[in-house]
């Protein structure tokens, strides 16, 4: 299993110098980068009026963090690509991924908020979903087009490159057979430059809310998926969807969790007691001021509950709701322990860590930080080796064939 860390920016004072709060975006991503964490992942919002989530640009704090770490991979999570000019992104994805040194992760997302899309890109309004997957289903052929040919033609509904009829302009005309239609003089393909370091193009992934049809999308296109807070049982049932659309799409098979990242809101203390005492209200607030979907997305697989109790839970969610579904909070042995359940009943392949929440002091983010890295990984890496040598010693013994398990 890899190690990732979910980044944010914050500010519910709404008075916080911003520098301030870039450099204690370095400081944990320099931390992570000397811990041995995977990667780190960078998410884009716009004109938060709340004090949450409060980075517009992930690609130039990737851009940054990179030029100051060495080896930890770091991830758009996600570009929201209904609010960019898909050629324009190419374009700075590629050149993102030469200044990474080719550790670049690209993740896609179409958007949750109408403020955003309203002031960016009106025909992506979440509120329209039939449109919105529309533009973000073409935005991701027009950037895995551009990014993985070195010259390319597209034409949808939305998009179209080149764009039809152009020959010529006043500074320069375009000769090359390679680019023209010689019979009409008319650009046919276009090239996006610099072409990105990895190739065909950085490891895309897809972020995934709830919606089993962007699973089987995903997988269908080779790209990852980095799912939300669901419950075990519910990652479990997604990994087999995104396994079997995988191998229908080519032909291949890859083992149940390849590809796959969940999110953990997380906390680590001398106990779940001083846990929740730290860190319970921010991370309570944030799931609340998430919760426009309502408690469904805790839920597990055909789960019903009472409606008095969804009632009350799309008001205000509880702790005790959330926390065996949802949650790492408690000690080092208690996460470790909840980590290795998550792996042994979905073979996941990366766990992202969120520590921060608006509310919470920097000082107690990278304790916990600390804590995962000194205490909780070691602890999970040991049970990982006895699994292993328990495998192996059953397999010499001819009891049954190794377990496949991303380690």
């Amino acid at each position: 299993m890899k190690f990732g860390y979910f980044a944010n920016i914050h500010d519910s004072t709404k008075s916080r110098d911003y520098s301030e709060m870039v450099n204690e975006m370095r400081e944990v991503a320099g931390f992570l980068d000397d811990a041995g964490f995977d990667t780190i992942w960078l998410p884009e919002h716009h004109f938060s009026v709340w004090g949450r989530e409060l980075m517009g640009n992930p690609l130039l704090m990737a851009a940054d963090l990179a030029a100051r770490t060495k080896r930890i991979r770091i991830g758009l999570g996600a570009a929201i690509i209904t609010f960019w000019h898909p050629l324009r992104l190419a374009e700075d994805v590629a050149l993102l991924d030469h200044l990474t040194g080719g550790r670049l992760e690209f993740g896609v997302g179409r958007g949750n908020y109408g403020l955003e899309a309203q002031n960016l890109n009106p025909l992506a309004d979440p509120n329209n979903p039939p449109m919105n997957l529309k533009v973000f289903l073409e935005s991701i052929d027009v950037l895995r087009e551009a990014l993985g040919n070195d010259r390319f033609s597209y034409k949808g509904e939305i998009y179209q490159f080149p764009a039809p009829g152009f020959k010529a302009d006043r500074a320069h005309s375009v000769n090359d057979p390679a680019y023209v239609n010689p019979a009409t003089g008319e650009l046919v393909k276009l090239t996006t430059f610099p072409r990105p370091r990895q190739r065909p193009f950085p490891p895309m992934w897809q972020m995934n809310s709830e919606a089993i049809e962007g699973v089987r999308g995903a997988a269908a296109k080779d790209m990852g998926i980095v799912m939300w807070r669901p419950s075990v049982k519910t990652i479990r049932m997604r990994l087999e969807v995104y396994k079997e659309a995988h191998g229908a799409a080519s032909g291949g098979d890859i083992p149940l969790g390849a590809k796959t990242a969940v999110m953990r809101d997380t906390f680590v203390a001398e106990s779940e007691a001083e846990a929740r005492r730290i860190a319970e209200g921010p991370v309570m607030e944030a799931l609340d001021f998430a919760n426009w979907r309502g408690p469904r997305i805790f839920l597990d697989p055909g789960e019903q509950i009472a409606p008095e109790l969804e009632a009350s839970l799309k008001k205000k969610l509880t702790y005790s709701f959330v926390s065996e579904r949802a949650l790492l909070f408690g000690s080092p042995d208690d996460v470790a322990e909840k980590l290795w359940q998550l792996h042994r009943e979905t073979n996941i392949e990366q766990v992202l860590f969120k520590c921060s929440w608006p509310g919470l002091a920097h000082e107690h983010t990278m304790r916990c930080l600390k804590r995962i890295a000194s205490e909780v990984i070691p602890r999970f890496r040991a049970r990982e080796l006895e699994a292993v040598a328990s495998d192996r010693a059953r397999h010499v013994g001819g009891l049954e064939p190794p377990a496949v398990l991303n380690v």
